[in-house]
């Protein structure tokens, strides 16, 4: 049996600090890699699932989760910050078992995970990130709480834009193909609201989102790291994403003819991740 064959492994995981709606996508090669995947700020699992089924879940023991404020994840009371999300991660890793692990980062898993490789270095052994910068005045990625005021179609309109330049162009240029990604972006929009956006915990994560800013410890960040950018990302600009490579120890940047979402919207993006996750001899007990 390969890992296509497999269903992922899905429900709830008691953590020390809360109860996360996880999935696993387990490989029946028990040296294979262990993979934790941190998505982005609307990471809900029931319609953001490319993970589980991508090329780099063929290659590895792939874990992931909702995080705090989304989805069927608890929501604990109090301000979060970046680095609640940093020690939900890494009581992830505690309840999984995991002494430690490749973890994979997209757009605000990819903020989290930089600062879960320095709260917890010896626990992490690689980083991809995708769509992600190191935050801060100089880069910080588009503040996306803005749309929250919006309709969820003008919001629709609106991140489809920012997250990839040549939508502007299409909507002019080949308005029918535009109107199929915008019904397509709606739908998940209005799906998204219940609970995440009714709850309030949406508008929390991205509280939280607006503190990020890893740069001073970019330094102690040692981790050997891929960062993949997409071109037309306006969300988290391309420089901005090579300036968190040059701020890091020992990262590669890759750029690709892509928006926002990179990892796993562009194959040479997703070869490359895989390639990298490789790389990494096994180590995990």
């Amino acid at each position: 049996m390969n890992i296509q064959d497999a269903p992922p492994v899905e429900g709830p995981l008691e953590t020390a600090r809360l109860r996360v709606h996880h999935a696993r996508a387990p490989h029946t090669d028990t040296a294979a890699p262990r993979v934790l995947f941190l998505g982005g700020s609307n990471f809900d699992l029931r319609y953001k699932r490319s993970a589980l089924t991508s090329a780099v879940a063929s290659i590895c023991d792939l874990a992931t989760y909702e995080p705090r404020g989304i989805g069927r994840t608890e929501q604990p009371g109090g301000t979060w910050t970046m680095q609640d999300y940093a020690r939900d991660a890494l009581a992830v890793l505690d309840a999984l078992g995991w002494t430690d692990a490749i973890v994979v980062g997209e757009s605000f898993g990819g903020m989290t995970a930089l600062h879960l490789a320095a709260l917890a270095p010896d626990r992490i052994r690689r980083l991809v990130i995708a769509s992600a910068t190191a935050g801060g005045p100089d880069h910080r990625s588009f503040d996306i709480s803005s749309f929250l005021a919006l309709s969820r179609r003008d919001a629709a309109v609106e991140a489809l834009c920012l997250q990839d330049s040549r939508n502007r162009a299409m909507r002019t240029d080949a308005p029918d193909h535009f109107a199929t990604i915008l019904a397509a972006r709606v739908a998940f929009e209005e799906a998204f609201t219940d609970p995440s956006i009714a709850s309030g915990g949406y508008a929390r994560l991205l509280d939280a989102r607006r503190g990020h800013d890893c740069t001073a410890l970019l330094s102690q960040i040692t981790q050997p790291t891929c960062i993949l950018a997409g071109r037309f990302d306006e969300q988290a600009r391309p420089q901005a994403q090579c300036a968190l490579a040059d701020g890091l120890p020992d990262a590669q940047f890759h750029l690709f003819d892509a928006g926002h979402g990179v990892l796993f919207s562009t194959p040479e993006a997703t070869d490359t991740a895989v390639q990298f996750i490789r790389v990494a001899a096994p180590a995990q007990s």
